[in-house]
């Protein structure tokens, strides 16, 4: 998974999702946001830290619990991951994810519980278009930030140094997804798209954005259905493979997800477009269970 590594299994020590959040209704007064509208406040700039060198989560990230409510996604999952035939395991996915989201309180409930993937997006689009902007870069939106000293470095090292700006700082589960999901993005950023993102197009935009929210949701589904599940193939190569499958599969409908805004987003809306693009990708999951039938 890029830079990421294998998660080893959950215990019940540090719950990936409070025990009062299980369900709508299990806690008064709390409940998933309206369609469109994000859970808590995004992470607003003027609060980020400024970044240095490009850091990762210290230490290993507490494990997420193995919930019962998971076991039927898990099994399901755990079917593909022994399968050598693709369009079984694609079959196998559509069933897990499918489990996972209506056992979440379907896509707005899966949604909610995402909402430090949601903030991080939105932060990340913030910043692209601010520096896709006409008469703007990424250089001129460093010095806006007062981030002066990044503004020397190559324009990979700018977006690496800038995790510390998008992510929310930390070693928790629920950080870790992120910036793990961040970091993963860049690294799939082609060699020839690089220098783009020195001034980001609609294309850039898109493409860097699909993939960051591509890697939060699988990072997700990873940890709830499928601990251990990279074990199972027979060789490295093979759990290579599945992720990798996994992770196109999952791409396919955040790439549906993005017609919701039709693939442009656009300042003074992002809040709400990001809500909007993830509900649509976890409602597209949930519906991929009949998908392959």
């Amino acid at each position: 998974m890029g830079t990421s590594t294998p998660f080893g299994g959950g215990n019940n020590k540090n719950p990936l999702i409070p025990s009062w959040l299980n369900s709508p209704s299990d806690s008064p007064g709390t409940s998933p946001p309206p369609s469109g509208q994000p859970s808590g406040p995004p992470h607003s700039p003027g609060r980020r830290p400024g970044p240095g060198s490009p850091t990762q989560p210290a230490g290993p990230a507490p494990a997420a619990p193995q919930l019962p409510r998971y076991t039927p996604a898990r099994k399901a999952f755990n079917k593909g991951a022994r399968s050598t035939d693709r369009d079984e395991r694609a079959r196998s996915f559509g069933r897990a994810a499918s489990s996972y989201v209506s056992r979440s309180g379907g896509a707005r409930g899966a949604s909610a519980r995402a909402s430090l993937d949601r903030a991080s997006a939105g932060v990340l689009a913030e910043l692209l278009l601010r520096a896709g902007a006409e008469g703007s870069d990424i250089r001129q939106e460093l010095r806006r930030l007062n981030l002066d000293s990044l503004a020397q470095r190559s324009t990979q090292e700018i977006f690496e140094a800038l995790i510390d700006y998008v992510c929310e700082p930390g070693g928790d589960l629920e950080q870790a997804y992120v910036r793990d999901a961040y970091a993963e993005a860049l690294d799939l950023v082609p060699a020839d798209m690089v220098a783009r993102l020195e001034r980001p197009d609609a294309a850039t935009i898109r493409f860097v954005l699909e993939h960051f929210i591509t890697n939060t949701i699988m990072s997700r589904l990873l940890n709830a259905v499928a601990n251990g599940a990279v074990t199972l193939p027979e060789s490295a190569t093979s759990a290579v493979n599945l992720n990798d499958q996994f992770r196109g599969w999952i791409h396919g409908r955040v790439e549906d997800a993005m017609e919701a805004i039709n693939g442009v987003f656009r300042e003074g809306e992002v809040v709400s477009q990001i809500n909007q693009i993830y509900e649509a990708a976890y409602s597209n999951l949930e519906r991929s269970g009949d998908d392959d039938e």
